[in-house]
């Protein structure tokens, strides 16, 4: 039996508009045809095909996700992580208020994970977590980070 010391769920739903959707879409039909009169097929074929794997994924990504911390490992979503597999965390803030929990995985792709937090447990998540993986660093959230969320990516 697995002992769980802590335990959160976050809603990971991108609220987006029926304005957004149609903005979207026109900037990718527009991106399409500009690719074929310019004679970039390619281009046009990589963007249709971008903008259908990022609908699929969204469509079918899971609105509510559970993290779970134990002494073995992290839960997170329906993925398993032991330790080992992670090698460093970072806690983003936003005025002084904990946002991200950002774990950088030892693995070559998409190596970031990004976790909503809140201050609740911080400071005993932070304390249990330093035994196991490396501390990055306190950051505040980038104007990269302020955009993509501005812009509900």
């Amino acid at each position: 039996m697995v002992n769980i010391l802590y335990s959160w769920k976050f809603e990971d739903k991108k609220n987006r508009s029926q304005l957004w959707y149609i903005i979207a879409l026109s900037v990718v039909i527009w991106l399409t045809i500009w690719g074929f009169l310019t004679k970039q097929y390619w281009m046009s074929f990589i963007i249709l095909l971008i903008s259908g794997l990022v609908f699929f994924v969204e469509n079918n990504s899971e609105d509510e996700i559970e993290v779970k911390i134990s002494e073995q490992w992290l839960y997170i979503g329906t993925t398993f992580y032991e330790y080992t597999s992670i090698s460093k965390y970072t806690i983003w803030y936003h005025n002084d208020s904990a946002e991200l929990l950002r774990l950088h995985l030892n693995k070559k792709g998409v190596a970031l994970l990004d976790l909503k937090i809140s201050n609740s447990n911080l400071s005993s998540i932070q304390m249990y977590l330093n035994d196991y993986i490396e501390d990055g660093w306190k950051a505040e959230i980038s104007g990269t980070d302020k955009l993509i969320k501005l812009l509900k990516l």
